[in-house]
């Protein structure tokens, strides 16, 4: 059972209002809000990536609830979830609250204007963003999750176990966002299991609008450009080319005023 807690004060905290200050003055430096591990997201109810759920449902609930003890302590640690009473420690019947940069992660997670995924399914995790805002500004920012990746030393080894996994999460401009994505995708695309280049899908949802997507996009990266495929769109785009197709996107997934 996922942990209680309260995003809803820390998103508007004086903390959290100067960041998003930050980022509104135009500085293209990112934030590093927090690094979460699989089980970190899935004891805080926020684990969107399927492998990450089912790793984590398979689990005895003997052991769910051991490993959940032990992480929120190490949260608490980390000073991401304040306890109500300080020095009580791990409650199951607590309710926390969370540090202004954790409750911005999670706050854009629950209650994201839009979402986009860049992914190659089905083993590994997916580059995330989701766009934060509210109904005067729907994207004040945009919070880019960043999983761990396997680096060519570990060639050959199995992938990791979702659980282990960590994901980086940074709140970024929609500038830089654009640029994250460009470049993600320009990468080179990773093989199958039969050898061959496999096209990253980058999805856009709006909540709200079913399970549908919203857009949907096959983009195969060589390192320098990448074949693009979609409604209306079919050809090979170079990195300035991809971040304004990503920047289309965003505005695509933004509500009209």
């Amino acid at each position: 059972m996922p942990i209680s807690f309260d995003t809803a004060a820390a998103e508007r905290s004086d903390d959290a209002r100067a960041l998003f200050a930050a980022l509104a003055s135009g500085t293209d430096e990112p934030v590093v809000l927090t690094t979460l591990s699989g089980v970190d997201l899935c004891i805080l109810g926020a684990m969107s990536w399927e492998p990450l759920a089912t790793s984590w449902n398979r689990l005895k609930p003997e052991d769910r609830s051991k490993i959940t003890e032990a992480r929120t302590t190490q949260m608490i640690e980390r000073r991401l979830l304040i306890e109500q009473s300080p020095g009580q420690g791990y409650d199951p019947l607590a309710y926390y609250a969370v540090s202004p940069k954790l409750g911005i992660a999670l706050a854009a997670r629950l209650n994201p204007t839009f979402i986009i995924t860049s992914s190659v399914p089905p083993k590994q995790a997916p580059l995330t963003l989701f766009a934060v805002g509210d109904a005067a500004a729907p994207v004040r920012g945009i919070v880019i999750e960043v999983p761990s990746l396997t680096t060519g030393k570990d060639k050959g080894k199995p992938a990791p176990e979702p659980l282990s996994l960590q994901f980086n999460h940074l709140l970024v401009t929609q500038d830089f966002a654009a640029e994250y994505l460009a470049e993600w995708t320009l990468r080179n695309a990773p093989s199958n299991a039969f050898h061959k280049k496999t096209a990253r899908t980058v999805t856009l949802f709006r909540p709200g609008t079913g399970p549908k997507p919203t857009a949907e996009l096959s983009i195969l990266g060589d390192g320098k450009t990448a074949r693009v495929k979609g409604p209306g769109i079919n050809g090979e785009f170079d990195r300035a080319a991809l971040k304004k197709i990503a920047l289309q996107l965003f505005e695509q997934g933004t509500p009209s005023a």
